[in-house]
C-alpha cells in the first residue's frame, strides 16, 4: 500500500496587521479575541494510505456510479415534521422526508452523517448508518456489519427513492485494530473484503468521492464511481468473495469498496463529524471536523482539500463558544458546518425545550458568546447544499419514544 505523508510545519501562526496608534482599545480587544478563537495546528500529521490496488482487484465485476443504481426503497415527505422532538418553527421549515417504515423502526442501524451532490441531472443525498451493538441497544448485536450508506434521489421531492449500500474494505486490514474491530458475532467471512466497522459520524462529498470520519483514525475515502453489484444472501450471514467467485455482503446487493484512508495525528481526535466548508475565502475549501466531548474545550479543525481531493495539514483550529456564558465551549457536538468566520454545530444532551434536548449553536469568530436555536431531538450531521439549504437528520428508532423520530430535513441557512 502506497503512503503519502503531509507534515505540518513547526509553529502556530496567525498574523494580523499591526494596529496603528489611532486604533481604539476596543478594536484591539476584538482582534485579540479573534486570535484566541482561530489558529493553525502545529505538528499535525496527515498520512494517506492508497488502497486503489484493492479496488482494482474487483474491477472485473464492473463498476457503477450512482445514476446506474436501481433505487428500490421509497421515502415519504408525509409527517417528516411531526416526528418525536421535531420543533423547527413553521416559518423556518422548508422540506424533508422520512424513511420507509422498516428503516424508521430498525434497531440494527442508526443514521449519522449527511452530504449531497448532483450527478448528471440527478440530485442526491447520502446518509451514513452504523451497525448498532449492545452498548447502544441491549438487544441489538449488529455492529459487526459495519457501515452502510443510503443513496437518496431527491430530484423530485414527490417521488423520493433510495438504496442501501454496504461499505467494504480490503480483507488485509483485518489485523489492523485502527481499521477493523474484531467481531463478537460469528459469520461466514470469505476472501477479498470485510466490513468497515466505524461509527461513521459524518460524511462529506467532494469531486465524486466521499470522506467519512472514523472516530480515532481520521478519514476514510470512497469513490462513488466504484459501486459494485453483489449477490443476495437471504441468511444475512456471509461477506466476501466466495470460492465460486461470487460476491456476497450480508444480503446487501450493492457494495462500495474503500479506496484509501487518512490517519490524522496531532489534531482533531476524537472525530465526531465532517462537512465540506471553506476557510476565509470561498475558494479555500476545507473539510471541517468537530469533536464530541462532554467536558474540556472541544474544537473544530479545518483540513485543506485540494482541487483533486487531497487532504493535508496544517488544519485551522476554531474554538466555538456556546451561549450559556461567555467563553463556555460547545459540548456534545454531533454535526458541524463552517464558512468564512461563522460556525454551525448541532449539539445534544441539553435541557429539554419544545420536546427536544438538541440545539443548533452558531458562533462568529471574535464574538464573546454564541447563539442557540431550538432543534429537533437526536440531531446529527450537517450539510449545506448549493441552494443555501442546511440539511440535518435525526437518529433514533421508533421504539425509543413510541413514535417515529428519524427524519431528514432542511432549513434556510440565512434564517440562522
Amino acid at each position: 500500500m502506497k503512503k503519502i505523508i503531509y507534515l505540518a510545519a513547526s509553529l502556530f501562526a496567525v498574523v494580523f496587521s499591526a494596529c496603528t496608534k489611532t486604533q481604539s482599545s476596543e478594536i484591539q480587544k476584538q482582534e485579540a479575541s479573534k486570535t484566541a478563537s482561530l489558529k493553525t495546528q502545529a505538528a499535525s500529521t496527515v498520512t494517506y494510505t492508497d488502497e486503489s490496488a484493492f479496488v482494482g482487484s474487483l474491477a472485473s465485476y464492473g463498476f457503477k456510479n450512482p445514476t446506474q443504481l436501481t433505487l428500490n426503497r421509497q421515502a415519504t415527505t408525509a409527517g417528516y415534521n411531526s416526528v418525536y422532538g421535531f420543533n423547527i418553527p413553521a416559518a423556518n421549515q422548508v422540506k424533508g422526508f422520512k424513511w420507509n417504515a422498516g428503516d424508521e423502526a430498525t434497531e440494527d442501524w442508526r443514521p449519522q452523517g449527511i452530504c449531497g451532490f448532483t450527478w448528471g441531472t440527478k440530485t442526491y443525498l447520502l446518509v451514513t448508518w452504523y451497525g448498532v451493538g449492545p452498548a447502544d441497544i441491549a438487544t441489538s448485536n449488529n455492529a459487526y456489519k459495519g457501515t452502510r450508506l443510503a443513496l437518496v434521489d431527491i430530484t423530485n421531492m414527490s417521488n423520493i427513492t433510495y438504496r442501501l449500500i454496504l461499505l467494504v474494505q480490503n480483507k488485509a486490514n483485518s489485523t489492523n485494530t485502527l481499521l477493523y474491530d474484531k467481531p463478537t458475532v460469528s459469520f461466514n467471512q470469505y476472501d477479498s473484503f470485510i466490513p468497515v466497522t466505524m461509527h461513521a459520524g459524518g460524511v462529506a462529498y467532494f469531486n465524486q468521492k466521499i470522506y467519512i470520519v472514523d472516530t480515532s483514525l481520521g478519514l476514510r475515502v470512497f469513490d462513488l464511481n466504484n459501486l459494485i453489484d453483489a449477490e443476495s444472501d437471504p441468511d444475512k450471514s456471509s461477506i466476501g468473495k466466495q470460492a465460486d467467485g461470487s460476491l456476497i455482503a450480508f444480503d446487501y446487493t450493492s457494495i462500495l469498496p474503500q479506496t484509501g484512508y487518512y490517519k490524522i495525528t496531532g489534531g482533531g481526535n476524537p472525530f465526531s463529524s465532517v462537512s465540506l466548508g471553506t476557510g476565509t475565502t470561498a475558494t479555500d475549501k476545507r473539510l471541517w471536523t468537530c469533536q464530541y466531548e462532554t467536558s474540556g474545550t472541544p474544537q473544530m479543525y479545518g483540513f485543506p482539500i485540494s482541487a483533486t481531493g487531497v487532504v493535508s495539514g496544517p488544519p485551522t483550529i476554531v474554538t466555538p463558544i456556546d451561549n450559556t456564558a461567555a467563553g463556555d465551549p460547545v459540548l456534545r457536538a454531533q454535526g458541524d458546518y463552517r464558512a468564512g468566520t461563522k460556525s454551525f454545530l448541532t449539539t445534544t444532551g441539553n435541557s429539554s425545550y419544545e420536546g427536544s434536548t438538541a440545539r443548533l449553536v452558531t458562533y462568529t469568530d471574535g464574538a464573546t458568546i454564541g447563539t442557540r436555536y431550538r432543534w429537533p431531538h437526536g440531531a446529527e450531521g450537517l450539510y449545506l447544499d448549493g441552494a443555501g439549504l442546511l440539511w440535518n437528520l435525526t437518529e433514533y428508532e421508533t421504539s425509543k419514544y413510541g413514535q417515529d423520530n428519524r427524519t431528514v430535513f432542511c432549513v434556510r441557512l440565512s434564517d440562522y
